[in-house]
């Protein structure tokens, strides 16, 4: 983007798929926007036409380009669609079961890409549930300044939240990891900071997220499976570079404890053949056998034990 534009054009990429009235109050808290220079880029999973037919009255007041995907591409192959399709110089991933809360949001985003070593913006990690109610979803708040050094510490704290929070320059060429999708977005982020990328966060409630039972978050967490298959590939993605970090180490030391995994049987009851099983994971599973799975669950006796296991993971690389 030319950073004296005075306006730059923003793509408002919304993936949809049925829910015509979430899809309506996206637009709507487009319409409500102090800032104008807009684009809205609609790819709709939906086998039928109740998206179109919703926004057919929204055509006039705002420049949407709508695309009808058959078959349904799924997320996030849906999402880095909407993005293929932006013509914008800044992108904003807006799920459709969120929206836009403050009407100076969009304003506010645009104003913090005037510094030009800045490459995306989020704001705070905002909840609303159906009955109105406000959560904030940022814990380890020091991620906000550590995240360049620690990228991959974005696993243990989703600090900067769903896609809807953030805004992205058009030309980072990054795209969601399609194998994902519970550690979709925190794959994507890490991966714009081990590239370089610059972020600044604004700390206020922009972009409201959604929560409701039909979203795929929930879904997720109820398929504790899928989480847990989710982790590992992840693990495999990052093992040459991440497991030197005690950290890291340690949240998938816990995750293999708490998901009871003590056996192959186990991680294929979980949906994984064990040649999807990165080094560093069989390495933990050998050593968290040694004991009962009682005995781990004590927390200075897992401490201990996953210090010696992560000794040993250290001592077998250097010999490799």
């Amino acid at each position: 983007m030319d950073v004296n534009m005075a306006q730059p054009l923003i793509s408002i990429c919304i993936p949809a798929y049925r829910k015509p009235q979430y899809v309506i109050r996206c637009i709507q808290s487009v319409l409500q926007q102090d800032y104008r220079n807009v684009e809205v880029v609609i790819s709709d999973d939906s086998p039928d036409e109740d998206i179109k037919e919703a926004i057919a009255p929204y055509q006039e007041r705002l420049p949407i380009r709508y695309f009808h995907n058959l078959p349904a591409l799924k997320s996030p192959r849906n999402w880095n669609n909407a993005l293929d399709k932006a013509r914008g110089d800044l992108v904003i991933l807006l799920h459709q079961d969120d929206w836009l809360h403050a009407p100076d949001a969009l304003s506010s985003y645009v104003q913090a890409f005037e510094d030009p070593a800045i490459d995306f913006v989020f704001c705070r990690n905002t909840a609303v549930d159906e009955q109105g109610r406000i959560t904030i979803l940022q814990e380890r708040k020091y991620l906000l300044t550590e995240m360049s050094q620690k990228p991959n510490h974005l696993l243990l704290s989703q600090i900067i939240g769903p896609p809807s929070n953030t805004m992205v320059r058009a030309s980072i060429p990054t795209r969601y990891d399609e194998q994902f999708i519970w550690v979709v977005d925190v794959d994507y982020y890490a991966r714009l900071l081990k590239a370089g990328y610059k972020y600044k966060y604004i700390d206020r409630h922009l972009v409201s997220i959604g929560l409701h039972e039909d979203q795929t978050t929930v879904f997720c967490r109820t398929n504790t499976d899928l989480i847990f298959r989710e982790n590992i590939r992840l693990a495999a993605k990052v093992e040459k570079e991440a497991f030197d970090d005690p950290v890291y180490f340690d949240y998938f030391w816990r995750l293999l404890r708490n998901y009871s995994i003590r056996s192959m049987a186990d991680v294929q009851a979980n949906g994984l053949q064990e040649s999807e099983l990165p080094a560093v994971i069989r390495h933990m599973m050998q050593w968290q056998q040694r004991l009962p799975l009682k005995a781990l669950q004590v927390g200075p006796i897992s401490k201990s034990i996953m210090l010696l296991c992560y000794t040993g993971w250290q001592a077998k690389k250097e010999k490799a």
